[in-house]
């Protein structure tokens, strides 16, 4: 009975220090597999100790141990999986809303931008119209055709999945704000959204991603479609393809960015829809981007061109965000030459680029929730 006690006592010693020297362990030798960050943020990188420089080190430092102690993630994950199999419940409301038949929304801008919260105010009205007079007017001494193209969200497009307590107020939208203004200005500005309300009552499948907040393949084909039928009513040697132009094949997918939050991509499922075209397609791509790039933003988001080599045909330039890449491919097959710039969520003019490419047309496209980043940038005129 003794021995069988000092066996039960040492085990308790070894189980303890084991526990306690685990995460030393884990550090070191990597035991468990490390479970993959998925939280839409970047981690705080370690601070560097400067002796002449104390006092934001400690708070610096508990920033960078709250990110990287060992096991995180898992635990991370442990808490998502528990939330959502056991109690039903989404572990992160302040980033993603789930709504019904597990369609999933983002949070971040998005949300408040539906709900008629981040409206804009006198002065940034009068920033906006400040600088989309200049534009107006600079684009028009050019002889280029303006257009501004609006993008709905997944919650302007969908609402019908939201929870029932998400109610817009009952005032103007941002989005419409803007528009209103546009049409003050005389700027011609295409509304997206109608399309695609339209559109979903004679599409049979969903022109967003569950999973993910941007649209698939359908939606950003529908969006096409209505910005080429502006331009073409202008300009009718542009070409506006139609579906019945391409071979249109549904691909399972892994779940998008909000499915990874969550930590479900591999659990989860979407689709993206192949468009393999009918007819030879006759673009050529810009090798290298003549442009200076901003700082931390990838080259091969930033820069994208082609051409087509028919100069018959006019030359575009769109400065667009993430909802401008599927609008790539249909666009460049109707132009001499096509310059699509992602400048980092500004939207800003970029005279220089405008100067060197010399368009015909020239489009902002900007997805409605990020309008807020297209007025931090309006320059003062």
């Amino acid at each position: 009975m003794r021995v069988k006690n000092n066996f039960s006592n040492y085990f308790l010693i070894v189980l303890f220090l084991t526990a306690l020297s685990s995460a030393f362990i884990q550090n070191v030798f990597k035991i468990i597999p490390e479970v993959a960050n998925t939280e839409n943020r970047k981690f705080s990188d370690r601070p560097v100790l400067d002796i002449n420089l104390l006092d934001p080190f400690p708070v610096a430092y508990e920033s960078y141990y709250n990110d990287h102690f060992a096991f995180r993630n898992q635990f991370v994950k442990l808490y998502a999986d528990v939330s959502l199999d056991v109690f039903a419940k989404c572990p992160y409301p302040d980033q993603v809303v789930i709504g019904r038949n597990n369609e999933l929304y983002l949070v971040f801008r998005e949300l408040d931008s539906y709900l008629h919260k981040n409206l804009f105010t006198k002065s940034e009205i009068n920033k906006i119209r400040s600088e989309f007079t200049y534009r107006k007017q600079y684009l028009s001494e050019r002889g280029i055709d303006y257009y501004v193209a609006l993008l709905p969200t997944k919650y302007s497009a969908y609402p019908e999945f939201l929870p029932w307590y998400f109610k817009p107020q009952d005032t103007l939208s941002r989005s419409e704000q803007f528009i209103n203004l546009m049409h003050e200005l005389d700027i011609q500005v295409i509304d997206v959204k109608s399309a695609i309300l339209k559109a979903k009552d004679s599409i049979p499948q969903q022109l967003y991603l569950k999973t993910d907040n941007h649209w698939n393949e359908l939606g950003s084909f529908t969006a096409y479609r209505e910005i080429m039928n502006r331009i073409s009513a202008k300009h009718p040697e542009v070409k506006v393809l139609n579906y019945s132009d391409y071979t249109i094949s549904p691909m399972e997918i892994k779940g998008g960015n909000m499915a990874i939050i969550l930590n479900r991509q591999k659990a989860s499922k979407d689709f993206k829809y192949v468009f393999t075209p009918r007819f030879k397609s006759m673009i050529h791509t810009v090798a290298e981007c003549p442009y200076p790039i901003p700082p931390e933003f990838e080259k091969e988001n930033y820069f994208r061109g082609f051409y087509t080599g028919d100069t018959n045909l006019p030359r575009i330039l769109i400065f667009h965000d993430s909802f401008g890449n599927n609008l790539m491919a249909p666009i460049s097959n109707s132009f001499s030459r096509s310059i699509f710039v992602w400048d980092k969520w500004q939207y800003k003019l970029n005279e220089a680029i405008v100067e060197s490419e010399k368009p015909d047309i020239y489009i902002t496209l900007t997805l409605e929730s990020l309008l807020q980043s297209l007025a931090d940038n309006c320059e003062y005129r």
